[in-house]
This record gives structure tokens, sequence and C-alpha cells, in this order.
């Protein structure tokens, strides 16, 4: 009850605003069973934006970043 305002504001926004998908609950973790919940996609957007405004995805980013920076450069 609490998202549904939030989320209706993007009706005509964002397409397929209110499909679901899958979300962390620990941005650090990856996807297992216990680290993921069913969300709308931009309850998705809105969670992941602020984790990234954060930092919290900043790790992740890196670590992602790191194999391809290895490649390129041997």
């Amino acid at each position: 009850q609490k998202w549904r305002p939030f989320c209706l504001r993007f009706e005509g926004l964002v397409e397929d605003f209110n499909y679901g998908t899958l979300l962390r609950l620990d941005c650090s973790k990856d996807y297992t069973e216990e680290n993921t919940i069913f969300a709308t996609r931009i309850q998705f957007f809105a969670i992941e934006i602020a984790r990234n405004r954060e930092g919290c995805n900043s790790l992740i980013y890196s670590s992602a970043r790191a194999p391809a920076a290895e490649v390129a450069s041997g």
C-alpha cells in the first residue's frame, strides 16, 4: 500500500512500470532464493537508482570491470 501511490505516478511514463521483476535484498550478494524478492519494475528502478547514488553498487561495478581491464591490458 505504501508503494502504490509512488508507482502509479509512473504510469504512462515508464514502459511496463508495473511488471514484476526480481530484486536483490542485499546488493552486495548474488541473486539467491534467500536474497531475492519479487517487486514491480518501478520499485526495482527506484531502489537501484538509490543504491547507485549511495555508492552501494560500486563494489559490484568495480569487480565486473576488473576482468575486462585485465583482458584489455594483457
